[in-house]
């Protein structure tokens, strides 16, 4: 997944939404999700360090106007002015710890952050 925002700006938030993969039943992710502690991180592409580390991050479920629509629940991570200061290319990445132990996401696919430079003078 690519994601893009500018430089020194905090919006738009970052969401990502949780895959029904077919293997876990929506009810079990739920759980997992309310009873987890969520962080986000973002490294350098480049030189593998980290931007962000295990900063606070959160979960949402889609509100549909369709009362029988599907569920569907979105992690969401809000970029503060200094979490984008540096342009370039970063890896992100949620985690969930629980007492169950921690899971990674995403699993399939990696999720990129692209950080433009401002055309704007501060």
């Amino acid at each position: 997944m690519e994601f893009y925002i500018g430089q020194n700006s905090n919006l738009p938030i970052l969401k990502m939404q949780v895959i029904k993969d077919g293997k876990h039943d929506i009810d079990s992710m739920l759980q997992l999700l309310e009873e987890s502690v969520l962080y986000f991180s973002m490294k350098d592409v480049k030189d593998g360090s980290y931007k962000i580390l295990n900063s606070s991050a959160g979960f949402v479920e889609k509100i549909f106007l369709e009362p029988n629509s599907d569920v569907e629940y979105y992690l969401y991570y809000k970029f503060s002015k200094s979490d984008t200061s540096k342009s370039g290319r970063f890896e992100g990445e949620f985690l969930l710890k629980s007492e169950n132990g921690t899971l990674l996401l995403p699993i399939r696919d990696k999720l990129f952050i692209n950080v433009t430079e401002s055309t704007i003078i501060t």
